[in-house]
């Protein structure tokens, strides 16, 4: 974002991560660390001095990453979700309303299909089915979006249903749908996204995360209580999230 002191007009840069739609397929590893230098870089060369980075899922573990390789330009990090989901190790000095998050958390993860044990295991297998069938590449995605809009009976009440396949086919016509499985096929095992102290924090989010233990690894001047909307809370609440983004960016300026 550039004019952050004039939030009513500031430009808006979406790039697209590398193996993802629109962006080339990576030519070897590619970690998320590397994706946040290739975003600075992309901002240096674009002209930007001075910007705000803001990501969910995949890229709540990118922004912060962004603000590593260049803290001098970013004036602050805006993240849905990831941040605040405790772990096993830290049930000790939970309290006993975190400790109930942190179940929820639990029940809410462990209750569906481990995608990240199984694209880490063989994320090509599944790519040749994806990418051959027009039937398993949405079914696949429709299985995604069920577990992650937990907040309703089906996708389709929180996100609208040309979204879901607007998403489907941008898969679909770059043949993006293997390639975007190659940071977790990168990665040893599943771990939360710590963030970073360089820069201010904002966070979308809600129970179960909990903001102390999000406050160990970030700078946090922005937490809303009770906030509605799921894991993909920008396609289900597009306005409140643009709103609080507004609203931490106001405050950081």
């Amino acid at each position: 974002m550039d004019a952050l002191g004039h939030l009513r007009d500031f430009q808006v840069v979406v790039p697209s991560v590398p193996g993802f739609g629109f962006s080339g397929t990576p030519t070897g590893p590619f970690d998320v660390a590397r994706a946040g230098r290739v975003f600075a870089g992309l901002m240096a060369r674009l002209g930007y001095g001075r910007y705000g980075v803001q990501g969910g899922d995949l890229g709540a573990y990118i922004a912060p990453e962004v603000a590593k390789a260049a803290p001098e330009h970013v004036v602050g990090v805006f993240v849905n979700g990831g941040l605040g989901f405790p772990t096993e190790a830290d049930l000790p000095e939970l309290t006993d309303e975190e400790r109930e998050s942190y179940w929820q958390m639990r029940q809410w993860s462990g209750a569906g299909v481990d995608h990240h044990a199984l694209l880490r295991a063989a994320p090509q297998t599944f790519a040749v089915g994806w990418h051959d069938s027009p039937v398993a590449l949405p079914a696949w995605l429709m299985h995604e979006f069920h577990e992650s809009t937990i907040t309703v009976g089906s996708p389709e009440q929180a996100v609208d249903r040309d979204l879901l396949l607007v998403d489907a086919t941008l898969y679909w016509l770059t043949g993006t749908a293997g390639s975007s499985s190659w940071f977790m096929y990168d990665n040893e095992r599943f771990a939360w996204p710590q963030g970073q102290r360089l820069v201010p924090t904002g966070v979308y989010s809600g129970p179960p995360a909990i903001r102390r233990p999000a406050g160990r690894h970030n700078d946090i001047v922005h937490w809303p209580q009770a906030k509605p909307g799921g894991h993909f809370v920008a396609l289900e609440v597009p306005g409140l999230f643009a709103d609080e983004l507004r609203a931490f960016f106001g405050e950081v300026r």
